[in-house]
């Protein structure tokens, strides 16, 4: 790596080590990267540029480089066999939700240079549609689209003074590389385990209701014997 490195180097004389270094950190740190955002805009035109030494740096340690100049962004992901992302289930779902935006989008023509327009709003009013589940409490909804927009998934832009809690969200055409196609597949199974994790502990829970009131009809029938083996004695003596 250190040999195509110093090959690089000699092509981009402007360019030092230590910028090499940077893009690969800001690339693994943001995952997508973008070249119309004015803060991502070099690092985008750098890694583009060198293009097969950045896809076999990334590929050594785990990740394959993504790069689609029509839509003008790139990014990483990880390699078939890792692409398990340890997600809550409430991430999963509004990730999953987020796809299926931008797919109806993508549907109906809305979609503007890549990227799909919407809001917390619509995004919660989806959620509760698709899962039946009561949707995140603000905090924990804030914390989910931090998530996304740290990863380059969506931006959220600032909210109306008339409706404070309806963040408006753009979503990046990069969502359709980090969910399945088969989304909707893995929204229902998300929700076919949750239910029956949900009916298990049910069951679980009639089980020890059932076994606790067994076990206080048995202290109920021992204390009935006790009692008539009590009186039985009593007669004997008398």
């Amino acid at each position: 790596m250190l040999g195509d490195l110093r090959k690089v180097l000699e092509r981009n004389e402007k360019k030092t080590e230590e910028d090499f270094v940077r893009a690969a950190n800001q690339i693994l740190t943001h995952q997508f990267v973008y070249a119309d955002k004015a803060s991502q805009r070099d690092l985008y035109f750098l890694v583009s540029n060198n293009i097969d030494y950045f896809r076999n740096l990334f590929a050594a340690i785990g990740w394959t480089l993504v790069y689609q100049p029509d839509e003008a962004y790139l990014g990483i992901i990880p390699q078939a066999e890792e692409r398990v992302l340890r997600l809550k289930l409430d991430e999963s779902l509004l990730l999953l939700c987020v796809r299926q935006i931008y797919e109806q989008k993508l549907e109906s023509f809305e979609i503007e240079s890549g990227l799909a327009y919407t809001s917390s709003d619509d995004l919660l009013s989806l959620y509760a549609s698709l899962t039946g589940k009561e949707i995140p409490n603000e905090t924990r909804l804030k914390e989910i689209l931090a998530l996304m927009s740290r990863h380059g998934l969506i931006d959220r832009g600032r909210p109306d003074e008339t409706d404070p809690k309806n963040v408006p969200l753009s979503i990046y055409p990069t969502i359709r590389q980090v969910v399945v196609d088969d989304y909707i597949g893995q929204l229902e199974a998300l929700c076919d385990t949750d239910s029956k994790d949900l009916e298990l502990h049910s069951e679980e829970t009639d089980e020890q209701t059932d076994e606790s009131a067994s076990d206080e009809n048995r202290e109920q029938a021992n204390s009935a014997t006790e009692d008539v083996v009590a009186e039985e004695a009593n007669d004997e003596t008398a």
